[in-house]
Formats: structure tokens, C-alpha cells, sequence
């Protein structure tokens, strides 16, 4: 079991000719279509951003998702600080 926790707690992507996508430490995927991929990788969420997504494997055990397609952008979204945090800095 540690060794599965610590494949989720690490992270690798893997991108062949813009087309192949291979991640490992994948822990959710919240949702999907042909133009993205949302998912949480490492505790970061990550939306991958292109065209003809298709997801041909996602293990939630070991962590690793493969998809196909034309993959343009991979963003990361940051937790937004609070507006306390940020007048009080």
C-alpha cells in the first residue's frame, strides 16, 4: 500500500509528438471532453487543454493515465488567497 501512496504523491508527464499524453501520480479525474482533461495530480489540479482528447487508460490504483489527441496547453490552478490574506500582507 506505501508503494501506491507514494506513486500518487509523485508526478510525471510524458508528452510523445503532441499527441500521446502518459501521466503518472494522477489521483482524480473531475471531467472531460474532446477539447480537455480536469484532473488533481500530486495534490495540484491540472486542466490539459486540446483537441480530440480521448482517455484510453486512467488506473486510479497506480496513478497513471494515457490519453490520445492534439494537446496544446497544460494549466495548473493555483488556490486563490483569500482577500484578508492579500490587504494584510
Amino acid at each position: 500500500m506505501a508503494e501506491v501512496q507514494n506513486a500518487l504523491d509523485s508526478e510525471k508527464i510524458t508528452l510523445e509528438d503532441r499527441k500521446k499524453l502518459t501521466m503518472t501520480g494522477v489521483s482524480a479525474v473531475e471531467g472531460f471532453s474532446p477539447q480537455y482533461i480536469k484532473l488533481t495530480a500530486s495534490g495540484s489540479r491540472l486542466t490539459v487543454v486540446g483537441e480530440n482528447i480521448k482517455i484510453s487508460t486512467f488506473n486510479k490504483g497506480t496513478g497513471t493515465l494515457i490519453a490520445e489527441g492534439i494537446f496544446n496547453e497544460f494549466k495548473y490552478n493555483q488556490k486563490k488567497q483569500p482577500l484578508i490574506k492579500k490587504l494584510f500582507k
